[in-house]
């Protein structure tokens, strides 16, 4: 499956998150999906050097359409806007959305209604291992 990964990114560490995203690309590219993460995306790098935030979602909606899921990791109470679009545009589209969200965001939204499936982890192991539920 080709799977597009939604996290949020404002106000969080970006090296906590580069660390995070990479376990879920890599385990996800493991159990045979490919897995996409803006992270990776040299034209987002491009994007984000012009600080054009239309330009960096018009890219995240463009990559979504052809994707065939999108996977939420959820590490915190806080709520992101961006990521939040991502979700909802994956909605719209009648995609699958497969939540992941850590502990202490547990109860917090309505998100695990909208998704496919729901899982919640306190680890990156912990993580790693739900991942491979998909």
């Amino acid at each position: 499956m080709n799977i597009f990964c939604a996290y949020a990114f404002t106000g969080e560490d970006l090296d906590v998150v580069t660390k995070r995203m990479r376990l879920v690309v890599d385990t996800l590219d493991d159990s045979n999906h490919e897995a996409y993460c803006n992270l990776d995306d040299e034209i987002v790098d491009a994007i984000k050097e012009k600080d054009d935030i239309k330009a960096i979602f018009n890219r995240a909606f463009e990559v979504l359409e052809t994707k065939d899921a999108l996977v939420a990791i959820v590490s915190s109470s806080n709520r992101s806007v961006g990521q939040m679009m991502e979700i909802g545009a994956a909605y719209s589209q009648g995609k699958p959305i497969y939540l992941f969200e850590h502990t202490s965001a547990a109860g917090t939204t309505y998100l695990p209604r909208l998704s496919t499936e729901s899982y919640v982890w306190e680890s990156l192991e912990d993580l790693k291992d739900k991942l491979k539920l998909i």
